[in-house]
């Protein structure tokens, strides 16, 4: 099996974010990192390859720091990468990268699987794989948590709310969203670490593979939310303070 694994280098979420001009974030205090539900992703595509043979390819859009992040799947396993590093394609919505993504894969050739997180830490839009999935004309499932394949027959199971499952049988070529909990991605080895670095990694701008899009999104601010709420603490014995209570709930709150 041919497998593509989309993968995203996101900012570590504990770390303390500056909005800079409305629209920019300041990096120079965060940590980046694989995006957790790409983890996943890949596990399972060396999983498949370990099953079938074949090969992983890692393609990730990004700036010139996500090489570190693909050089950490390939020390997991993964064999080869495209990276596409453009300003253009940094700057525009998820549907700019979902169709640099589709050129990329298309690319390489002859892939039979394409799987990706179900979403990304930092946006959490979920739609990247979907988009992908359109634009290659593929059939496509979402928050897979279990996998079989048969030759080109897919058994599917994706989570629902409310803790449900529902099995899907598809037939590849197609795109899949991976869900947290279908493994537990492994660690990479030394020898892993020092393969890692001679492994092959195609750098390209975006018209090297014919990609070109517009974003179908404008992006116009970038705020940290504002309360309009507070907490208030109610002093006093326990009389005083329900009969303040009542008073507020009637008064203020209009609740009763």
């Amino acid at each position: 099996m041919k497998i593509a694994v989309c993968l995203k280098q996101v900012p570590d979420m504990e770390s303390k974010f500056k909005i800079v001009e409305d629209k920019k974030i300041d990096e120079s205090q965060i940590a980046f990192k694989i995006n957790d539900f790409d983890n996943y992703a890949v596990e399972a595509a060396l999983q498949l390859k370990e099953k079938f043979g074949g090969e992983v390819v890692i393609v990730t859009c990004g700036p010139e720091r996500a090489a570190k992040d693909i050089r950490q799947a390939f020390a997991m396993g993964a064999d080869w990468g495209i990276h596409v590093n453009d300003p253009a394609v940094e700057a525009g919505d998820n549907f700019v990268v979902a169709s640099t993504l589709q050129k990329a894969i298309e690319s390489i050739g002859g892939v039979d699987l394409v799987l990706t997180g179900v979403q990304a830490e930092d946006d959490q839009a979920a739609v990247t794989g979907v988009m992908l999935a359109d634009l290659m004309g593929w059939p496509h499932c979402t928050n897979v948590k279990k996998l079989e394949v048969n030759g080109a027959a897919l058994t599917v199971n994706r989570e629902l709310e409310g803790g449900l499952n529902e099995v899907i049988e598809m037939s590849a070529p197609a795109v899949l969203t991976v869900q947290s909990g279908i493994n537990e991605p492994r660690y990479p080895t030394l020898p892993g670490i020092m393969k890692a670095k001679k492994k092959r990694l195609d750098v390209k701008k975006a018209a090297d593979i014919g990609a070109s899009a517009a974003s179908k999104t404008d992006f116009i601010k970038m705020f940290f939310p504002v309360s309009d709420h507070k907490a208030e603490i109610l002093q006093g014995d326990a009389a005083t303070v329900a009969a303040k209570l009542v008073e507020k709930l009637k008064n203020e709150a209009k609740v009763i």
